[in-house]
């Protein structure tokens, strides 16, 4: 068991109604089973507690939180009654571009894989195929992907899920990958306006989160994937203009981050010094040189917790 101070990592989750089923997603069940294996050795902590606890250096080495990451509306409605049910709150990071209205790739894209296809390697190979058939020099520099050191510190992946991550992340970059994906979304005849609005959160939804105890925090305008590329300036207005929407709705001072896709570095750092937040969560547990222990909390993805569980059943 991870003795250090940490946080429970959330994002997908789906019901019987309108929430559809998503490769990682769990039921509102699942998600109480979760709690109640964990709490077994752990103390899971309410999140102003934990920020209080993390800026007074006493946390124990078993206490958690819950932090869910992107302002998913999933979230709310199959997760949050459990959480009321148990008088518990959490930490909730919320990308803010959806409020003016961006259709954020990142979500439309998982939910047309999720939602048009079989399975989730279904999916990956109308991409790859896609890829070698528009992108030849792509595919020639997948010869530089290390299976076995490409995401390791995430054993849930799948080969395909890392395969199609580097393809995306270290060889197409944004622009490639986007034009790939909006191909296939004019192919598969995907509806684009009226699946977004089952996706994210609204400011009425942020205002009630936080009136009712939870913790919001940034994550971003935009959720760029690989936030460590982007210089300074950019990963500045990335977060300056996250706080800014976010202290708009809820009236109060945001002062807690978790990084998109664990993507962060020293100017990252500098940003999130300079406006004066108080805690920030990384999204692993893997051991690291750490900068600023309260910038850079390790969380463990409920995927690990639920097959931790599944193991012992």
């Amino acid at each position: 068991m991870y003795k250090k101070a940490h946080g429970i990592m959330c994002h997908h989750f789906h019901d019987e109604e309108k929430h559809i089923v998503s490769q990682g997603s769990i039921s509102a069940r699942t998600f109480g089973d979760i709690l109640d294996y964990y709490a077994k050795d752990h103390n899971i902590l309410n999140a102003e507690e934990f920020l209080r606890k993390s800026e007074s250096n006493t946390l124990a080495p078993d206490d958690v939180c819950l932090t869910f990451d992107d302002g998913l509306l999933c979230q709310y409605d199959v997760a949050y009654p459990v959480m009321k049910e148990r008088g518990l709150t959490a930490f909730w990071f919320i990308y803010t571009s959806t409020l003016d209205g961006v259709m954020e790739r990142l979500e439309i894209y998982r939910h047309f894989r999720s939602s048009m296809f079989s399975d989730i390697d279904d999916f990956y190979s109308a991409f790859f195929r896609i890829v070698s058939e528009n992108n030849s020099k792509a595919m020639e520099s997948m010869k530089f992907y290390d299976s076995d050191e490409y995401l390791k510190e995430y054993p849930f992946y799948t080969p395909n899920d890392k395969r199609f991550r580097y393809l995306r992340d270290e060889v197409l970059g944004e622009g490639s990958y986007n034009e790939i994906m909006e191909r296939m979304l004019v192919e598969y005849h995907y509806d684009i306006e009226r699946n977004a609005k089952l996706l994210w959160l609204g400011a009425d939804h942020i205002k009630a989160l936080y009136q009712n105890g939870n913790v919001i925090g940034l994550h971003s305008y935009s959720h760029p994937t690989v936030m460590e590329k982007k210089s300074y300036a950019e990963q500045h207005r990335e977060y300056t203009k996250n706080k800014q929407q976010l202290e708009s709705i809820i009236h109060d001072e945001i002062v807690s981050i978790s990084y998109p896709s664990n993507s962060y570095n020293s100017d990252t750092l500098k940003c999130v010094r300079e406006m004066g937040l108080k805690i920030g969560f990384r999204a692993n547990m893997a051991d690291i040189c750490l900068e600023e222990l309260r910038y850079e909390y390790p969380r463990e993805d409920h995927a690990n917790i639920l097959k931790s569980m599944e193991a012992t059943l």
